[in-house]
């Protein structure tokens, strides 16, 4: 009886593994009890700390999509998966963004006075480090 149970295990074993569909780790979402990926934890901080030291610090202006995107390929998500199209369409919302779009969290919308949208743009760089920090930030490679 238990060889015929063992048999049938045997013969299934190879059924489940082909249907076993492995991590894709080129997403922003998380299933449940899904370990979790960190490589693209603080991209959306980078991308804002980026601009803000355009915009705020007056740091050299720079192209996004290749740092940002290129980082991205070169961890093998290519065009296409979830990671890539998300950090790209933040990029192109970013790109145009007036300090005050940045500061109304992307709603154009919100009402802020000039004066609220300085007083937010100073109070974030200084928690995010200064404008020194932040230039440094701009003119870093991102880490492989």
């Amino acid at each position: 009886m238990f060889r015929y149970l063992y048999g049938a295990l045997l013969a299934l074993v190879p059924l489940v593994a082909a249907n076993a569909e492995s991590a894709n780790f080129c997403r922003n979402s998380i299933k449940p009890n899904e370990p979790v990926e960190l490589r693209f934890m603080g991209l959306e901080y980078a991308l804002v700390i980026h601009v803000l030291a355009e915009r705020y610090c007056r740091a050299e202006p720079k192209s996004m999509r290749p740092r940002f995107l290129g980082y991205i390929e070169k961890q093998g998500c290519n065009p296409g998966t979830e990671i890539y199209t998300d950090v790209e369409a933040a990029i192109a919302r970013l790109e145009g963004a007036s300090l005050k779009l940045l500061a109304q969290d992307g709603n154009p919308t919100l009402e802020m006075s000039d004066q609220q949208v300085q007083e937010w743009a100073s109070t974030t760089v200084d928690a995010l480090g200064g404008c020194d920090a932040l230039k440094k930030a701009h003119d870093a490679q991102l880490e492989e």
